[in-house]
């Protein structure tokens, strides 16, 4: 079987490296994960989408919210608003572990993918989980009236204002996970994440984005837009507020100089030939991940075709 690297943003890259994990074999499989989002909150070192993709694949994440640990409590959050607090970001009691011994590994001199792949142990996975970097990198949301952190946006503001353009702090001093060997791996799948603040920050790292174009032949996209409709978060609402059609199209254009194949839903087969005439292979199938079973499906049919090229 082929060796595959999955680029990977929160709960929609989560939910397919899921199906890939109950697939291949571990040795099979690596997870370049999103670390935009990083930030430190309470003195806390916080990685929202490292944090999605290992609970999921560990079975602890809370399906019914997308994110944070099943079966959580809130005693630390209920006690912290009652001393005046701050509490916008929801910070459980078994999450909060997660974040005090990330922090407490860093400080004692490990790097993110050392205290990645200790917690990852913890939780019984082996090494395939990656920080897409050991080097910072902030996302921030440009808006009409100011610069806003992502967490801010994302969390604190729900979304709500109007996105300009993305900022990317610290690109010039990271470099993709030394750890990932990207000559190793036959195929590379970018994750139906969002493609702008979720999976560009990846791309945009210094030893992935050359590998990329010079080996696109080996890259195939997973639209996160269905039938005009992102499938999870605020990918449709920042299209739509950047001058873009909300569509496969859209995702396709984007991503075009890094991939030559194309996973759309059957849905949008309609825009299989314009995405033909942009160079992609294209591959319709059902793209909707609601259950394991769904998950599971999607990754074997993936598969299918990678191996059979």
């Amino acid at each position: 079987m082929k060796k595959y690297l999955l680029l990977c943003g929160g709960v929609g890259g989560a939910k397919l490296a899921l199906g890939f994990k109950n697939t291949v074999n571990a040795e099979n499989l690596g997870i370049a994960v999103n670390t935009g989002d990083d930030f430190t909150h309470l003195n806390l070192k916080i990685c929202p989408d490292l944090d999605t993709v290992m609970y999921t694949l560990a079975g602890e994440s809370d399906v019914s919210k997308g994110w944070g640990r099943k079966n959580e409590s809130w005693n630390m959050l209920t006690n912290l608003e009652n001393l005046s607090g701050e509490t916008w970001f929801q910070l459980g009691d078994k999450d909060l572990a997660t974040h005090i011994r990330r922090t407490e590994l860093i400080n004692l001199g490990n790097s993110l993918s050392e205290a990645t792949y200790k917690i990852c142990q913890s939780f019984g996975l082996p090494k395939f989980i990656f920080p897409m970097s050991d080097e910072s990198v902030e996302t921030y949301i440009q808006t009409k009236n100011r610069l806003l952190s992502f967490q801010e946006y994302f969390v604190k503001l729900k979304c709500e204002p109007p996105v300009t353009d993305f900022v990317f702090k610290g690109l010039d001093k990271a470099k993709f996970n030394k750890d990932i060997d990207l000559n190793s791996y036959d195929e590379i799948i970018i994750c139906p994440s969002n493609p702008y603040v979720s999976i560009n920050p990846i791309l945009q790292l210094s030893g992935l984005q050359d590998h990329l174009i010079d080996f696109s032949n080996k890259v195939s996209i997973i639209s996160p837009i269905v039938n005009a409709k992102s499938l999870k978060g605020p990918t449709a609402k920042m299209m739509q507020e950047l001058g873009h059609e909300i569509s496969v199209k859209t995702i396709a254009e984007f991503y075009k100089k890094y991939a030559k194949r194309i996973f759309v839903d059957t849905s949008d087969n309609d825009s299989a030939s314009h995405l033909s005439s942009l160079g992609y292979e294209v591959f319709p199938t059902n793209l909707i991940m609601n259950n394991t079973q769904s998950k599971n499906k999607l990754a074997q049919e993936i598969i299918k075709v990678l191996e059979s090229n």
